[in-house]
């Protein structure tokens, strides 16, 4: 028996940046099909970019994780690729990007929280993971250094989503104010108005310019942090 009384419709909300999500996956699943389809022993196009930007990453993998970085190469690529194309999308008109959200950003940053402690009692066991939060300090301080460490690991993914979610809304918001004084600007009718219509014109431009650098800026330090908190974590097992 239906639990919906006859007569009223229900209509099931569909959040806009779960639909920007989807959109973003779909366009990475396009990108690696374009790039991978005719793999060639020597890159070109769009295969040598792929190829550089994932050198790149697995780079600073390397650097900061330690021997076992390869096992984490798909969650931080997939960190990077997926926070740069939300990100580019707000600067597409009729777009937005699902990390100007901060239901998005938050779920990205608990991803890399559960992974981060998740890979590390996998390395190192549960006990020895826990234990390592009560620091080389006296007994009597123990308990304090414990709660200073957890407040710190708690603070961890607050810190990833805020940063990430404000960067990214204010370039949105940015470029939607300047939109908007072309829209009351340029058909006033007044001749002043219209030439100051010409500022917002010729700023969108350059804004558009600086969303592009903050937009791969900020995937690429939530990828380099996922790293250090992961790295951190994993390293702790061969005595880091």
């Amino acid at each position: 028996m239906s639990a919906i009384p006859e007569g009223i419709e229900y209509h099931l909300p569909i959040d806009l940046s779960l639909v920007m999500s989807w959109l973003a996956v779909s366009i990475i699943v396009l990108i690696s099909w374009l790039g991978t389809r005719r793999l060639a022993k020597v890159p070109a196009g769009l295969q040598n970019l792929l190829e550089w930007v994932l050198g790149i990453i697995t780079d600073f993998a390397d650097d900061l994780v330690g021997p076992t970085a390869p096992r984490y190469y798909p969650l931080f690529a997939m960190l990077f690729f997926f926070i740069l194309v939300s990100n580019l999308m707000g600067l597409v008109p009729g777009l937005v990007s699902s990390t100007s959200r901060l239901s998005t950003t938050a779920g990205l940053a608990l991803i890399v929280f559960v992974a981060t402690h998740y890979f590390g009692i996998r390395e190192r066991g549960l006990w020895n993971y826990i234990k390592r939060w009560f620091g080389p300090v006296p007994t009597w301080l123990k308990p304090f250094m414990f709660f200073i460490e957890i407040m710190g690991e708690l603070a961890r993914p607050l810190s990833l989503a805020f940063r990430l979610f404000g960067n990214i809304l204010a370039k949105e918001i940015l470029l939607g104010v300047l939109a908007l004084l072309v829209v009351i600007f340029l058909p006033s009718g007044n001749v002043i108005q219209e030439a100051l219509s010409v500022v917002p014109i010729i700023l969108r431009p350059l804004i558009i310019l600086l969303g592009l650098l903050v937009s791969v800026i900020q995937a690429f330090v939530f990828m380099i942090l996922a790293m250090v908190y992961i790295g951190g974590a994993v390293q702790a097992h061969s005595g880091h």
